[in-house]
């Protein structure tokens, strides 16, 4: 806190030394400074005459008030009051005035007219006659006003926001009951496996392999048979040719189908809840097929 005011005090003196060389420019950024770090009512006064030195109203009018509403019963004050009033005249002419909009707690947006304008506290200049006004700030309850900005006198319009109760809070959904609360789910793989229905699709691709075995092996059977009854050396070799390659995928299907089916069944067995009991899985061959079998609580 001492390191803040002894640079506050080192802005004020370079400030008031620009301020004396004319340089009202570099004087108003030095008074703003040190007024950021250590607030001061003589600053505010400070900035206002540089403000005015510098031919800016506006800026002038909005530190005069400033100092007065720090200390309102300050020794200059019926000077600072009518200097403030030489300055809204001024402003008046331009057919604006000034307008303070103060919160507490600062910080809330301000909406003129439906239009963002700053945020507390803040101070602008605006038209004269009626407009509205609106507050809102996180955790408050908007505030509007509807004010009316006289054409030669400026305005100040303070607002204490209100905490949102909790009947304002959004609808937030209860949280899910427990999990010993849940109904069954009607559908999904029974309590406790972790393969989930991989099991069912192995032995579904498997019984697919198994078939498409089956088709080709009626295919080579028809084939077998056409060749028999050429007499022709040539189509009875192509007949034989097509035969051959039936068989092969027939066998490939024949062993594809045989593993996934095996596969399946191997993870139906293991991936069986631990309360199951008897459970068991065997291969089954007949002539041109084999498959596989299994038993148990799956």
């Amino acid at each position: 806190m001492e390191a803040r005011r002894a640079e506050a005090k080192t802005k004020y003196d370079e400030g008031a030394d620009a301020y004396a060389a004319g340089h009202f420019k570099d004087a108003v950024d030095l008074f703003l400074a040190a007024d950021r770090l250590a607030p001061s009512t003589p600053l505010s006064f400070n900035i206002a005459r540089a403000y005015e030195k510098l031919g800016d109203d506006a800026s002038a009018l909005r530190w005069y008030r400033d100092y007065l509403r720090r200390t309102p019963e300050v020794g200059n004050a019926e000077s600072v009051r009518a200097l403030i009033a030489n300055l809204a005249r001024a402003l008046q002419r331009r057919g604006i005035q000034q307008v303070t909009v103060l919160t507490s707690p600062a910080g809330a947006t301000v909406t003129m007219d439906d239009q963002p304008v700053g945020v507390t506290p803040w101070t602008g200049e605006i038209s004269p006659g009626k407009h509205h006004l609106l507050l809102s700030g996180r955790g408050y309850a908007d505030a509007e006003r509807e004010l009316v900005l006289a054409a030669d006198v400026p305005l100040d319009v303070s607002v204490r926001l209100t905490q949102q109760s909790l009947t304002g809070a959004p609808n937030i959904p209860p949280a899910p009951p427990p999990r010993s609360a849940l109904p069954p789910s009607p559908a999904g793989p029974p309590p406790g496996r972790k393969l989930g229905v991989m099991p069912w699709v192995t032995l579904g691709a498997g019984t697919a392999s198994l078939g498409a075995a089956l088709t080709f092996e009626l295919l080579r059977r028809s084939a077998e048979s056409d060749a028999k009854q050429q007499l022709i050396q040539v189509r009875y070799q192509q007949r034989l040719e097509t035969e051959q390659s039936r068989q092969t995928a027939a066998r490939i299907f024949l062993g594809a189908g045989g593993a996934l089916l095996a596969a399946g069944g191997l993870m139906l067995l293991f991936d069986r809840p631990a309360a199951t009991r008897g459970a068991s899985a065997g291969l089954l061959c007949v002539p041109g097929l084999c498959g596989v079998t299994a038993r148990g609580q799956f």
